[in-house]
């Protein structure tokens, strides 16, 4: 029994949030909704869930169809023993799109959710108009010496990823998860405990827990050679994308941002000074209004949505 699927949802502010499943094939999806018109998908990053989003759920409301999914293990959506494969996790975002009747989305995404995000649009041309990610690294590194401090700087991945240990430390207390969270101090105003306690004691859960330690051991073990390697060098993104990036990341090196050019063809990233990881809670307002500028600029018209 999922016994976190259970859990009561935290509330957001400003905006009514209704909450459904979908069944995407093997997989129950939970998906928070607001708002109506095109829709704007929502996809979260480590430690978080679609709760990440309530500062976003109001003011994108005002305009679109916001719908902010839990990914596989995550949040409220059903964690499985297997299926934590980047590719796997691109292809449950395209499932969950095609299940909702949709044949295009905008897409707004947050680290992991972000990295999934820019796989399934390099996968699957067309399936997203267009999308604005915050604080995660294109597929596509520029493998140089520069990346040697910056695969170092991904050591909090191991512990994670460690059998038995890693499981144990997310479920014990949370403060694995708030050290990172707060990590840098670069949050003015700091994190509330109810804040990070949210997303930590979703890990008390042993399924999810195990689950966060097979997102990571399968990118150390399968996956991060052969991105280095050049997995995805044979794809092409034509879809208009944009990354927002704080500079003051702990985890992804500013060196990661460098490879993507011949790739891409409308692709810009804009750094953040003095701004860390978790963006979307450090400067909610600078993420609303780069996104929506973005969303409804007049030259990205949308069809079929």
């Amino acid at each position: 029994m999922d016994t976190h699927a259970f859990r009561p949802f935290p509330t957001v502010e400003g905006v009514e949030v209704t909450h459904r499943y979908i069944d995407i094939g093997g997989l129950n999806v939970h998906i928070a909704e607001a708002g109506q018109g095109e829709p704007l998908i929502m996809y979260h990053g480590w430690p978080q869930h679609w709760w990440m989003w309530r500062k976003q759920f109001p003011f994108f409301a005002s305009r679109f169809r916001v719908i902010a999914p839990d990914i596989r293990g995550f949040g409220w959506t059903e964690a499985t023993g297997s299926g934590y494969l980047k590719d796997e996790l691109a292809d449950d975002l395209v499932k969950l799109i095609h299940a909702l009747g949709y044949k295009r989305v905008r897409l707004l995404s947050h680290d992991w959710g972000g990295f999934i995000g820019i796989i399934a649009n390099a996968k699957n041309l067309g399936v997203i108009s267009q999308h604005f990610a915050l604080n995660i690294c294109p597929i596509w590194p520029r493998m140089d010496l520069q990346l040697i401090p910056a695969t170092i700087q991904l050591g909090y991945m191991f512990r994670i990823a460690m059998p038995y240990f890693g499981r144990r430390m997310l479920m014990r207390d949370g403060t694995f998860i708030r050290y990172l969270m707060t990590r840098g101090g670069t949050r003015k105003e700091g994190w509330k405990d109810y804040e990070t306690s949210t997303f930590s004691d979703v890990f008390k859960d042993p399924k999810r827990a195990k689950a966060s330690t097979e997102l990571y051991g399968s990118f150390l073990l399968r996956e991060f050679l052969p991105l280095g390697l050049g997995k995805y060098r044979k794809y092409h993104i034509k879809t208009p994308s944009r990354i927002l990036f704080g500079e003051k990341d702990f985890a992804i090196a500013l060196s990661w941002l460098r490879g993507y050019e011949k790739h891409v063809d409308d692709f810009k990233i804009e750094l953040v000074p003095e701004t860390g990881h978790f963006i979307v809670d450090e400067r909610p307002d600078l993420v609303n209004e780069r996104a929506m500028s973005f969303f409804t600029d007049p030259k990205y018209t949308s069809h079929d949505l």
